[in-house]
């Protein structure tokens, strides 16, 4: 990464957690962007963030801030249920689109999205930071370069546990639910590192009532390459993450593999065909490297590493293991045109 950019004007709807913590922090600290203006339904608590992070604009409409000239791009950082429609309005507005996971509640709404950022000429990414850690490029690497031999079995797994409450998690109407949570990731990875899209899958799940969302889902991917997958994810489990990948020829594998964050050392263990083992240990902030990126494409500086219709996919596959754990048998992802 090189060379000066100038800074994108930055637009946050919905200022919660994440966006506080992690996502505005980010593109402050960054020299490719800035963020202009906050907006929530909640004005009090627009103006409050917005005096945290030296923000010039608070709006209480979403509005508005979509209106505003000095936004150029905007990070949908709302409830699931609420971010096809917002994504919509954005690229109708020419703005382009950072969106939180996931890029919608399914493939088909995803698709929806999709088609409206092309068609307004916008770019769209869904914010699957963890991709952009320098330790899972190096895992990318070493499946990629063959270091570890033809893949042949992939486990991802995540989960926490998640308390009861008014948790937008908890709302099947918000999108809620584990497997379109932390599920999303396990899923996201297998496919990522598999370099294929799965052609079968089976599932297992617990429902939670009252709630009604799945708390607990094991799935199993078959891949069109051959690759194996397990992937497991949890709100009703204690907290954890890992990701193993196991090649003909050697074995690779990332614990806290999801999360990792600033300030945090975060190992790859791996080993090859010559039996050493090895450790290599990284230091990031995926969110820095990810908004810095977003920022860049926007700039024309560099081609998106990660497509919407790639997101797209990737709900098709947790639409698919929803399915297989309703029927009990094994589902086919659908393959459909997003036009």
């Amino acid at each position: 990464m090189s060379g000066a950019v100038e800074p994108v004007g930055w637009g946050v709807l919905g200022p919660g957690g994440v966006a506080q913590q992690a996502v505005i922090p980010a593109i402050q600290a960054s020299g490719a962007g800035r963020v202009v203006a906050v907006a929530s339904r909640d004005r009090g608590r627009a103006a409050d963030v917005a005096a945290r992070f030296g923000v010039p604009r608070a709006y209480g409409e979403y509005a508005a801030l979509l209106a505003d000239p000095a936004v150029e791009a905007v990070y949908v950082a709302l409830p699931n249920h609420l971010h096809v429609p917002w994504t919509a309005a954005a690229a109708r507005a020419g703005k382009h689109v950072l969106c939180e996971k996931p890029l919608a509640p399914s493939a088909a709404a995803a698709a929806q999205a999709v088609v409206a950022c092309e068609a307004a000429g916008v770019l769209l990414m869904e914010a699957a930071m963890y991709r952009f850690h320098p330790r899972m490029v190096r895992l990318h690497q070493l499946v990629r370069e063959g270091l570890l031999g033809t893949p042949r079995l992939i486990h991802a797994a995540f989960g926490f546990p998640l308390a009861a409450g008014d948790n937008y998690r908890l709302r099947p109407e918000m999108g809620g639910g584990a497997l379109l949570d932390v599920g999303l990731y396990v899923v996201s990875a297998a496919r990522w590192l598999a370099g294929a899209e799965p052609r079968s899958v089976l599932a297992r799940a617990e429902s939670w009532p009252p709630h009604g969302v799945d708390r607990l889902v094991a799935g199993l991917l078959e891949f069109s390459n051959g690759v194996l997958a397990t992937v497991q994810c949890s709100f009703d489990s204690a907290e954890h993450q890992l990701l193993e990948v196991v090649g003909r020829a050697g074995v690779a594998r990332a614990p806290r593999a999801f999360t990792a964050w600033r300030g945090e050392a975060a190992p790859l263990y791996w080993r090859a065909a010559d039996g050493e083992e090895r450790e290599e240990v990284f230091e990031a902030d995926p969110y820095a490297v990810m908004v810095e990126h977003f920022s860049r494409c926007v700039r024309g500086l560099e081609l998106p590493r990660f497509s919407a219709r790639d997101a797209e996919a990737n709900l098709r596959t947790l639409d698919a293991l929803a399915r297989a754990a309703i029927s009990g048998r094994a589902e086919r992802p659908e393959v459909e045109a997003s036009s």
